[in-house]
């Protein structure tokens, strides 16, 4: 299974990941993969191979052989490849909050700042518009998985229902799960299928016998891209896929799954460690905003400045209702007088979250500047809020949804390499 679309690969590649690799260089250079009408180099595929045994290297385990591993990247490439031609071809663009959001992220999980980060590029030569680049290519991956495939996944009422009647109090369990796939072609035959399994068998009990860890099989054999020794990280109870929702829970740290089948293949699955969970509290605000936004006839200065004439009003008096009803831009919420409503900050842009993270309650701000433009708020309240029914069904709905796109994804990925034409040269072999 794959990671969900919050933490694409890449990312957590570049995570934890000294960004040596970028500085590597290569005196000949050749075309070792053609997809579609875009070529992937010689040079592109050492540069990766180089990230993810560095990857491997910070967790401890031992790559895969040269030529099995440099397959994998490749595969993992071309997937990319085939999903950022399709991200062009429907003009999507990472904007500059979400590009520096990520970014952020990268260096947190380096342990640095962002300006840290940057200085620590710059010491070992490496372009820090290239790092950027990589990340806004997993970002538009991600935003076009999200797009094409959440459209297939829908969820009945009846569904969250069950799962209430099925999870109750196990839901606050958390599990860190590793994981191996052994893959199935599209319509696979019987041989194919007692292929799989038995290999899948081996696997286990070469595992169980001490003979290899965990991750270095993953590491050398799993057909999952996301080449980090199986690593699926830390999932709640009530986000582990479906397909171990039934298995997880009743094993114990250290297990290993008996084979599971999807309609990807055969999956084992490991249990590093459990633990349990706690209630969760919900930080909100109750906030309203006036948007000024530029326009054909506006221009972002005149924006800021009628933004500004209107904080000045408010601050002087004026009905913020009123100012709403006449000058905001945020339609949906104008005729309301403004109103949001109470709002989880991380549901909104990072401008206008880090606003009400820091606006005293009962004052208006100083116009704040956000992709859609300029915006005058006030906080009116703040509740730390217990889950409630309407918002636990909520959180389930949208708990179930992800875990559906993400077992989606896999069909998805397979649907969209078929239809590619990709010309593999690593071993001078055509796939089409």
């Amino acid at each position: 299974m794959r990671k969900t679309f919050l933490a694409p690969a890449g990312l957590a590649l570049l995570m934890g990941l000294s960004p040596l690799g970028y500085a590597a260089s290569q005196p000949l250079d050749r075309i070792v993969a053609v997809v579609n009408q875009d070529a992937i180099m010689q040079s592109d595929l050492d540069r990766r191979i180089e990230q993810v045994k560095k990857q491997l290297s910070t967790r401890n385990v031992q790559a895969p052989g040269g030529d099995a591993l440099r397959q994998q990247v490749l595969d993992r490439m071309i997937l990319e490849d085939i999903q950022l031609q399709m991200a062009k071809k429907a003009n999507m663009s990472v904007d500059d909050d979400q590009l520096s959001q990520a970014l952020r992220q990268v260096a947190k999980g380096n342990n640095m700042t962002l300006d840290q980060f940057q200085a620590m590029l710059k010491k070992q030569g490496v372009s820090f518009d290239t790092v950027r680049d990589q990340v806004r290519r997993e970002l538009l991956v991600s935003m076009l998985q999200k797009q094409q495939v959440a459209s297939r996944v829908t969820i009945p009422e009846r569904e969250v229902d069950q799962y209430l009647d099925k999870m109750g109090a196990q839901d606050q369990a958390s599990y860190h799960l590793a994981h191996i796939l052994v893959t199935l072609p599209e319509n696979p035959t019987s041989a194919q299928v007692n292929a799989a399994r038995e290999k899948a068998d081996a696997l286990r009990q070469k595992i169980r016998s001490g003979q290899q860890s965990f991750a270095q099989v993953a590491a050398r054999v799993s057909s999952d891209p996301t080449l980090e020794g199986g690593d699926l990280g830390w999932r709640p109870r009530n986000e582990l896929p479906t397909i171990f929702a039934d298995v997880v829970p009743g094993m114990s740290a250290g297990d290993v799954s008996a084979p599971i089948r999807s309609s990807s293949g055969f999956h084992l699955v490991e249990l590093v460690e459990k633990k349990g969970g706690q209630q969760q509290l919900i930080s909100q605000v109750d906030a309203r905003h006036i948007l000024i936004s530029p326009n054909p006839n506006r221009s972002d200065a005149q924006a800021q400045a009628l933004a500004e004439k209107v904080s000045r009003e408010l601050k002087q008096g004026a009905d913020f209702g009123a100012l709403a009803r006449q000058y905001s831009d945020d339609k949906g919420t104008a005729l309301n007088g403004g109103e949001l409503g109470w709002t989880n900050p991380s549901d909104v842009v990072p401008a206008f979250a880090k606003a009400l993270e820091s606006l005293p309650q009962g004052q208006i701000s100083e116009p704040v500047k956000s992709r859609f433009g300029w915006h005058v708020i006030e906080v009116e309240g703040r509740r730390q809020r217990d889950v409630t029914e309407d918002s636990q069904r909520e959180q389930i709905r949208q708990k179930l949804f992800e875990r559906k796109v993400n077992e989606e994804l896999d069909s998805w990925l397979q649907e969209i390499r078929a239809s590619a034409y990709v010309d593999n040269r690593l071993n001078d072999t055509a796939v089409q």
